[in-house]
C-alpha cells in the first residue's frame, strides 16, 4: 500500500555570527523557513480521507520554532556549545517536532525538515 508526504511550514526572524564564515562571522539575521514532511501511510487515513490536519503539522512547526523568533541564535540553549548553522537548526527542529507530533499524531512520522536562511538557501535534514 501507499502512503502520503504531507508538509506544512512556519516562518521566524532572527539573528548570529558564524565565526571564521566569510562575511557570516559578523552579527546579521534572516527571515527564516522551516517545513516539516509528515508521512502517513494510506492505511492510517481517517473515515474522510486526512492523514493528519495541516494545521496539526503547522502547529508542531510553530511550537519548535517559537523562541528562535527574533533572538540571537547564539545565545540560544540549543547552540550555547554548537555554531547556529542552518544544518544544526534543522536538526534542532526536528528534535523538537519529532516527540511533539507523535503525541499529537501517533500514525504520523516526521521523515524531514527543511529550512531555508534566506530564498535561494535550504538544508534537509532526514533522519537514518
Amino acid at each position: 500500500m501507499g502512503y502520503y508526504t504531507l508538509a506544512a511550514e512556519a516562518s521566524f526572524s532572527a539573528a548570529h555570527r558564524l565565526p571564521d564564515v566569510d562575511k557570516c562571522d559578523r552579527l546579521h539575521g534572516h527571515n527564516w523557513r522551516v517545513r516539516l514532511s509528515v508521512r502517513i501511510d494510506e492505511a492510517n487515513l481517517d473515515g474522510l480521507g486526512i492523514g493528519i490536519d495541516f494545521r496539526k503539522i503547522e502547529e508542531v512547526a510553530r511550537a519548535a520554532v517559537a523562541d528562535f523568533d527574533h533572538a540571537y541564535l547564539n545565545d540560544l540553549e540549543p547552540f550555547k556549545d554548537k555554531h547556529p548553522t542552518a544544518e544544526r537548526l534543522a536538526r534542532v527542529v526536528y528534535t523538537r517536532a519529532v516527540a511533539r507530533l507523535a503525541s499529537i499524531a501517533p500514525t504520523a512520522q516526521l521523515v524531514e525538515v527543511a529550512a531555508w536562511e534566506m530564498s535561494d538557501y535550504r538544508v534537509t535534514y532526514r533522519p537514518d
